[in-house]
């Protein structure tokens, strides 16, 4: 395990993460440190556990918004397949029709014209006398 120390308000934090995780932990910090700079910035008399109560409720709320996008999006993307699907059907039924009028075609086309004559069927040449 590594411990690395992190800055959040001006205040050094021991933090203990997994070997390797030291950089993302890093980041993360720096992501809260912003965040309650930020809020800070509205609540200048604010204690230190009071800020980090407002980032916390400003990270579920974004946490919440991000789950309730994530759920639209599952469901445009069940819908898109749904759509797929019934196009997918359409076309098949698109596809039977046309290939029924192409063959009701061609026989209409083999119907009107003049039949070729069967060539097993010529006159057999007459015996000589």
């Amino acid at each position: 395990m590594a411990e690395i120390t992190v800055s959040v308000n001006s205040r050094p934090f021991q933090v203990v993460c997994r070997d390797g995780e030291e950089t993302q932990v890093s980041q993360l910090a720096e992501d809260l440190a912003a965040r309650v700079a930020g809020i800070k910035k509205g609540n200048e008399k604010a204690g230190d556990s009071h800020l980090l109560v407002l980032a916390g409720l400003v990270l579920c709320n974004d946490v919440r918004d991000l789950k309730r996008e994530l759920e639209a999006v599952r469901q445009e993307i069940t819908e898109a397949g749904r759509s797929r699907e019934a196009l997918s059907v359409r076309v098949n039924e698109i596809e039977d029709v046309l290939s029924e009028a192409l063959n009701a075609a061609a026989e209409k086309i083999e119907a009107i014209l003049p039949q070729e004559p069967d060539p097993s069927a010529e006159a057999a040449p007459e015996p000589l006398a």
